[in-house]
């Protein structure tokens, strides 16, 4: 007998060429005497990448050796003052890379070669390509110490990169691996929506659920989940490794249906240069409290992600029209790499909508059940004008509802009438609404309004007074129009969608017509879309010119209809790229152009936080500020900086029998610190102080005696719009 499907798709999980990767697994050895801690794994979110390796606890010390996990040749020496910090790369023979980052310090020789890269340039921040024969090393040699430069606290961050640089889970070497028999925790599920006629336990929107445990570290739902259309799974799990206080993301992630695996998850390698593709893979929307975020279990985007099977551009999503109506088991199951696992179970009804067809017939409802299994119940409620509702129910029998029914209405001289069915999950058709032969009052009225989304535009009518069938409403996309399909949600409310033209770009106009036996109403509305293509390059320009978003072919994933909102600012109009959250592939450039000359000024973008720098101004009388906007969607704007960073304290620590440290302090409000331009001076002499940008200090600690009396130090200090400060200040050596 052949394998089971679940053990059938690992199988072909592990062939996928995620961990064929050819290389000598074994020869890989543990990288520092810190200890066998680890606080962080491969594969863990990161606002803007993957977590690209493993982090290693130093105990909160510095100064741990930090050894070549293999032999090779120092390939390059960075250092920044933010970020990794000090960091190395190892290159080995087959092509692969260690890199070893936040080190306090490196081996004598490399930072002896870091050092005279520093003094050529002047500045702190250096990277340095090395050659083969420059720094040679064997496995166990020692390469540097254990620190926290760009970092929050001390550790060591360690990975490995194939021969394309994408990052590779160094759990995949046996001697990297730690001993631990703590299985993963599943926090919560959520079930979303994917299609525009999409519901989820009743509703449009996404919904999270918790769970009761069974045994062990089992988890069961005692409530079914109802859908219909198109929905998808998510997760939110933890890990925990011996020793460590730190929750960790899981190794695999796999969802099953009826026992049939639909989708899986293995973080063997993952991406370098699509790292901000991370956002497609997590519920941006249902973050919860303490950070937690729900993993997809499905995949809705053209993606490089390489981790995930089956590779299709809808892996994952559970059509309703694919299952057969009802029931159906599913579970979640979570593992960590030495295999502990925890898992959800569960029932997930796909549902389908009751149709019918229904006339009024007199007095009463003739109806015509497409489908008479489907139906449990049936409800008809009627209103008098100015009175109120009366409703009569019907509950199929044993043997179900026949194929034709004909349903008295509740009272006489009825307004209107609506008519909803039900099946036995729950799920309601739209209402089939009729007018009453007595209809009469006031003329009706009628609110349009729409709501865009990656994909599609949701149109909803709201009604003053009783319409007795859904409004009428078409699209015009330049010379074309189209019929958008509304439904009623109720006597007077109706809702409906559309797909944008892509070929059509600017203001899609919105007419709704609605008519009753008092009158006629009609409202409109527009939106303006800009469609951006995979594969095709552009420019849009909105407000007058004054924002110029280009894009070439790579900058997006999929099709995307882009929306340009203006909402005043402080320093000038803040225009919102929307649809929020939506994820992009190179990315956009955006141009803003002043609307006054003179003063410094910034390009900003904001997306799930604060304000960030992402282009300074350019020459002239009105400069433009161009910037890339990567990742997400968000909002952009220019934001006037003329107040030049500054120092906020320095002082100097006599150290018994030798030099004193020199540690200054320093502060940018807006636009951050460019650090290439951070120059010290003592006594007119350029040094190099040690910058750790995320603390805002410069240390230096001379290697030269500086000698006994006074001294003076010089601080300039230059913001990535360009201004700029020149601080001096005098001490004293006794």
């Amino acid at each position: 007998m052949g394998p089971g499907p679940a053990l059938l798709f690992l199988c072909i999980l592990n062939t996928s060429g995620q961990d064929s990767a050819k290389t000598d697994w074994n020869d890989y050895a543990w990288p520092t005497e810190a200890g066998r801690i680890v606080t962080s794994t491969f594969g863990e979110y990161r606002r803007t990448h993957f977590h690209a390796g493993i982090d290693i606890s130093s105990g909160d010390v510095q100064g741990y050796g930090v050894f070549a996990s293999r032999s090779g040749y120092v390939s390059r020496i960075r250092i920044s003052p933010v970020g990794y910090g000090k960091m190395l790369y190892i290159r080995h023979p087959d092509g692969f890379t260690t890199t070893y980052a936040h080190l306090e310090r490196f081996s004598p020789a490399i930072d002896a070669r870091a050092a005279r890269e520093q003094r050529a340039l002047g500045a702190y921040p250096v990277d340095i390509a090395c050659a083969p024969q420059e720094f040679p090393v064997r496995k166990g040699d020692l390469v540097g110490l254990t620190g926290q430069t760009g970092a929050a606290s001390p550790h060591l961050h360690f990975e490995i990169r194939d021969q394309e640089g994408n990052p590779v889970n160094p759990f995949l070497a046996p001697m990297l691996r730690v001993p631990d028999t703590i299985p993963p925790s599943i926090m919560r599920i959520a079930v979303s929506p994917l299609s525009p006629d999409a519901t989820v336990d009743g509703g449009n929107s996404p919904r999270t659920y918790g769970a009761e445990s069974v045994r062990g570290n089992t988890v069961h739902l005692p409530v079914p989940i109802i859908i219909t259309g198109e929905a998808g799974f998510s997760v939110e799990a933890r890990d925990r490794i011996p020793g460590s206080r730190f929750r960790n993301g899981v190794y695999t992630r796999t969802l099953f249906i009826d026992g049939a695996p639909v989708y899986a998850a293995r973080f063997d390698r993952t991406p370098w240069n699509e790292a901000h593709e991370i956002d497609l893979c997590f519920e941006r929307s249902l973050s919860g409290s303490g950070g937690g975020r729900l993993a997809k279990l499905y995949m809705d985007s053209p993606n490089h992600l390489p981790f995930y099977t089956p590779r299709s551009p809808r892996s994952g999503i559970i059509d309703c029209a694919s299952y057969t109506p009802g029931a159906h088991a599913f579970r979640i199951l979570c593992t960590d790499f030495p295999g502990n696992s925890a898992e959800v179970t569960g029932i997930l009804v796909t549902s389908r909508v009751p149709a019918g067809s229904a006339e009024r017939s007199g007095n009463d409802i003739a109806l015509k059940l497409f489908a008479p299994e489907d139906v449990a119940k049936i409800s008809l409620a009627a209103r008098p004008p100015g009175g109120s509702w009366s409703r009569h129910e019907w509950y199929a029998p044993s043997g179900g509802f026949p194929t034709s029914l004909l349903l008295p209405l509740p009272g006489v001289n009825n307004e209107i009438a609506s008519l909803v069915m039900e099946n036995r999950w729950g799920t309601r058709s739209p209402a089939k609404l009729f007018a009453g032969a007595s209809a009469g009052g006031s003329a009706p009225s009628i609110h349009l309004t729409c709501d865009a989304g990656e994909e599609y535009v949701r149109v909803h009518i709201a009604a003053h007074g009783a319409l007795p069938s859904p409004p009428s409403v078409t699209v015009e996309e330049g010379t074309r129009r189209s019929t958008v399909i509304m439904a009623a949600a109720g006597p007077e409310e109706y809702t409906g969608w559309f797909r944008p033209r892509e070929e059509f770009r600017g203001t899609r106009r919105i007419m709704a017509e609605a008519s009753s036996a008092s009158g006629r109403a009609s409202d409109s509305a527009a939106i303006d879309l800009q469609p951006v293509l995979p594969g095709t390059t552009g420019v849009i320009a909105a407000d007058g010119g004054r924002l110029l978003i280009r894009y070439d072919s790579l900058s997006v994933l999929k099709p995307l209809f882009l929306r340009i909102g203006k909402t005043p600012g402080d320093d000038g109009p803040v225009y919102t790229l929307e649809p929020e959250g939506a994820v992009l592939g190179s990315g956009l450039t955006a141009t803003i152009r002043p609307g006054t000359p003179g003063g410094h000024r910034g390009l900003f973008l904001r997306t799930n936080g604060g304000w960030q720098f992402i282009g300074a101004h350019g020459d002239g009388e009105e400069p433009a500020c161009t910037g890339r906007v990567s990742g997400t969607l968000g909002e952009v704007t220019l934001l006037a900086d003329s107040t030049p960073p500054a120092v906020v304290r320095m002082s100097v620590a006599h150290r018994a029998g030798g030099e004193p440290e020199i540690v200054v302090r320093f502060r940018d409000d807006r636009a951050g610190v460019e650090y290439d331009g951070l120059k010290m001076y003592i006594d007119g002499n350029i040094v190099i102080p040690e910058i750790d940008g995320r603390r805002h200090r410069a240390v230096y600690k001379p290697a030269e005696p500086l000698g006994r009396g006074p001294h003076q130090m010089t601080m300039r200090l230059v913001d990535r719009i360009g201004n700029s400060s020149t601080t001096q200040r005098r001490f004293v050596l006794p």
